[in-house]
């Protein structure tokens, strides 16, 4: 079953994070479906990605929900106008020392989004949140979203401030707000602006990654998500989570899939879970000194050894949401790329 996106009887959407990775995608997506997209963006957005919304019509914002006001004038006067908001800003990293940005962003930002949709009257908040505030295991289960959020005892920013930022919307959801929440575990697919998955990518494909952690990680294409994202707005329960998943990996077997969508043969070892501790701990101590572009940080090394493994099933259900071709999704991602 097609999912059902909702934007028949939309005209104008709000949206976070327009320039980010999902972002594009989804004012794509709209502005395709003949929605007109209000989109935010931050004074350093890419150039590129600015220039491109801007051609294709996007009516863009400019502020940052870091900070108040978001906007000249105060957020709630932007939303005028909007029958729906997607909030899929968010600072995504994996280093401590993000953290102050991270908890600004994504908490008091999404306090921002949720008190200006209360203020405007907005119909509807789909708030894009991820599996990091849902939870992780031990072992190779698969968690749904009723899950007990396990993951503070990593220590990692990321989880934390993503866990926080739906609390936020819960108390939005009290004081009245109709809103609904999307889990995308994570994602991978084509497009031009810049993210984590695609630099894991290029590092697969670069044979940089012949020993990997053990455990895994639910993999899903990025139009899934856009799917999901929009489904949710039309068909979602108000203060429903829907986790949007994929496939779910170890992480040997993602370097296998992402090899033979290059058209390559690649293996990868697992390490010993015993060396998930000391690596934590060296990683720790050297933060400081380890440049942006290492992917590999001491909070990935928190998750050493256990399983981001997620059913998805509540959105195949009540949203009509059904994972697109994982392996399509890869080879047009290393196609656009251009590292196969």
């Amino acid at each position: 079953m097609a999912p059902d996106t909702g934007t028949g009887n939309l005209r104008r959407v709000f949206l976070t994070g327009a320039t980010g990775f999902l972002g594009m995608a989804l004012a794509e997506r709209l502005l395709a479906e003949g929605v007109a997209v209000r989109g935010m963006a931050r004074a350093g957005s890419a150039p590129a990605s600015v220039e491109r919304l801007e051609r294709h019509g996007v009516e863009l914002v400019r502020g940052d929900l870091e900070h108040e006001p978001p906007v000249p004038g105060g957020l709630a006067p932007a939303l005028d106008g909007c029958e729906l908001v997607i909030h899929c800003a968010a600072v995504i990293g994996y280093r401590r020392r993000l953290g102050g940005k991270m908890w600004r962003t994504n908490v008091l930002g999404t306090r921002r989004v949720v008190e200006a949709a209360l203020a405007a009257g907005t119909p509807r908040l789909v708030h894009v949140s991820s599996i990091a505030a849902v939870g992780l295991s031990d072992e190779p289960e698969l968690l749904t979203e009723d899950a007990p959020w396990n993951c503070g005892v990593l220590q990692a920013p990321y989880f934390d401030t993503k866990r926080a930022a739906e609390a936020e919307v819960e108390a939005g959801l009290a004081a009245g707000l109709d809103a609904v929440t999307v889990n995308p575990a994570a994602i991978y697919g084509p497009s031009l602006a810049a993210s984590n998955s695609s630099k894991v990518l290029v590092q697969i494909l670069r044979g940089r990654m012949r020993f990997v952690p053990p455990g895994g990680v639910n993999v899903v294409p990025l139009d899934t998500v856009v799917d999901g994202c929009l489904a949710a707005a039309r068909r979602g329960a108000t203060g429903r989570r829907y986790i949007l998943g994929g496939e779910n990996l170890t992480l040997a077997q993602l370097v296998e899939r992402v090899g033979r969508a290059g058209g390559k043969t690649l293996r990868a070892r697992e390490l010993p879970v015993a060396l998930g501790p000391p690596a934590r701990f060296l990683m720790d101590v050297l933060e400081p000194f380890v440049p942006d572009r290492v992917w590999f940080t001491p909070d990935m090394a928190s998750v050493f050894g256990r399983y981001l493994w997620f059913d998805s099933g509540r959105a195949e259900r009540e949203l009509g949401v059904v994972p697109t071709s994982l392996d399509a999704c890869l080879e047009a991602t290393v196609r656009q790329l251009g590292v196969g």
